[in-house]
């Protein structure tokens, strides 16, 4: 999975593969808080999904700065 800007500048991405890993997994398990779950969602993968395109976000703002 990949975030990018209009102009093709890949600003944050994912592996499918190692988002399934991590959403399957217990959340005291999870080492990184860039995928912390969330508790306004009961769903692992809403969660992290969530975190991953607010983080997309935050690593998007410096290009998108007049």
């Amino acid at each position: 999975m990949i975030i990018c800007l209009p102009n093709g500048t890949v600003v944050h991405h994912i592996n499918a593969n190692y988002f399934l890993d991590i959403t399957s997994m217990k959340p005291e398990d999870v080492e990184s808080s860039i995928f912390s779950f969330s508790s306004n969602f009961e769903d692992p993968s809403t969660a992290t999904y969530l975190q991953f395109l607010k983080e997309g976000l935050h690593r998007a703002e410096p290009y998108l700065q007049p």
